[in-house]
């Protein structure tokens, strides 16, 4: 069951699911290791696109920022992690209009996201 756990702030919106296992479910179906193996491996790569995407924004790297938000929302849409999808398009979108400092101040809250994603997963 989906559940949305995450404070809203107002910088993104807070009615998607922090995680919605169906989409994963129906393609690789029920079984709960598998499905915490993929998790796995998606956490791990999330933790990778955060540490890019932080390293970028403090270096003033803001196309390689924009590349790793945008690869980190694919990611979390893909795994059914929609507050956290959504809060790497907000960092994106702020990246394309010329806004960095509301990039960074969306990626204060990835560290949360991230945090309440890997709590749902241990639920799985």
């Amino acid at each position: 069951m989906p559940r949305t756990s995450l404070p809203f702030d107002g910088l993104w919106p807070d009615d998607s699911p922090v995680l919605d296992t169906a989409g994963m479910r129906r393609n690789v179906g029920d079984t709960a290791g598998l499905l915490r193996q993929l998790y796995g491996v998606f956490l791990k790569t999330e933790d990778e696109l955060r540490g890019r995407l932080e390293f970028s924004l403090s270096g003033d790297d803001l196309p390689g920022a924009r590349m790793a938000a945008h690869a980190a929302a694919g990611a979390a849409r893909t795994a059914g992690a929609g507050q956290l999808a959504s809060l790497c398009t907000l960092i994106e979108d702020a990246l394309v209009h010329g806004d960095p400092a509301l990039a960074r101040r969306a990626a204060t809250h990835l560290p949360a996201a991230l945090d309440a994603v890997r709590a749902e997963v241990a639920l799985v």
